[in-house]
């Protein structure tokens, strides 16, 4: 009796932890290169596909137009090297201009995945 009960909860438990593997939530990192002046270069890797948001803000510190442009995340890649999916796109951030402190973010829905700062060039 206490075999069969022990074996329920064995098989109770690893059926539970593969769901959660299986419907685990959205997770999502930021890659971005902002080394050439005018643009930031990111890529959105994230372990599931979603029909998300990636934005990019830029508040100048001086002269400049603060910037800030959205879009949106649909056409994923699988990344075979980082075992996750990928998104690489690019923001005009020159109206901004230098030494303008800017932001990354991903979303999904109202959900915050993912947050980056960074200081133009």
């Amino acid at each position: 009796m206490i075999r069969l009960a022990l074996a329920a909860t064995i098989a109770a438990l690893a059926f539970a932890s593969s769901a959660l593997a299986l419907g685990g939530s959205v997770a999502a990192h930021i890659s971005a290169n902002w080394g050439t002046p005018g643009v930031v270069y990111v890529s959105v890797l994230s372990n599931h596909s979603f029909h998300g948001t990636v934005e990019n803000r830029c508040v100048p510190t001086g002269t400049g137009t603060t910037t800030d442009e959205t879009q949106s995340l649909g056409t994923w890649v699988f990344n075979d090297v980082a075992h996750e999916y990928e998104i690489d796109t690019s923001f005009n951030i020159s109206a901004a201009g230098s030494g303008a402190n800017c932001t990354i973010t991903v979303m999904d829905g109202r959900k915050l995945l993912a947050q980056q700062s960074f200081v133009s060039v």
